[in-house]
């Protein structure tokens, strides 16, 4: 099996072959090799250390913004709540109340004994 591939038997592709192996062909120079280590070297070197905080400078900016919208979801939550609470009570204020006399009061009998009354009054809530 070889390494090449191959589109077409008839050679018709050879000069185009040829062609695209000197284009992408890597260079022959030994002085091409040299420079481009030294330019990798020079840029590696230059380059300042990096530490742990230098990569969450980058997320400053967006942390921010994200935290500036949850506050402001937080806050229009907030005020809906608290519109919910007033609408809320205003509706208990408004709308008649049950009867606020207990029934027991209602058929309790009207001559009891002095002690019975007492005790009845210091039981019932």
């Amino acid at each position: 099996m070889t390494d090449h591939l191959k589109l077409h038997t008839d050679g018709s592709d050879d000069e185009l072959t040829r062609g695209l192996r000197r284009i992408y062909a890597a260079p022959a120079e030994v002085g091409y090799w040299r420079s481009l280590e030294a330019r990798i070297l020079a840029r590696l070197t230059e380059t300042p250390t990096l530490r742990w905080w230098d990569e969450l400078d980058r997320w400053m900016r967006p942390a921010l913004v994200a935290a500036a919208v949850v506050l402001l979801a937080a806050g229009v939550a907030m005020v809906r709540a608290h519109q919910v609470d007033q609408e809320v009570a205003y509706e208990a204020m408004l709308t008649p109340a049950p009867s606020a006399l207990p029934v027991e009061t209602a058929v309790r009998p009207v001559l009891q004994e002095q002690r019975e009354t007492t005790f009845r009054y210091l039981m019932t809530p």
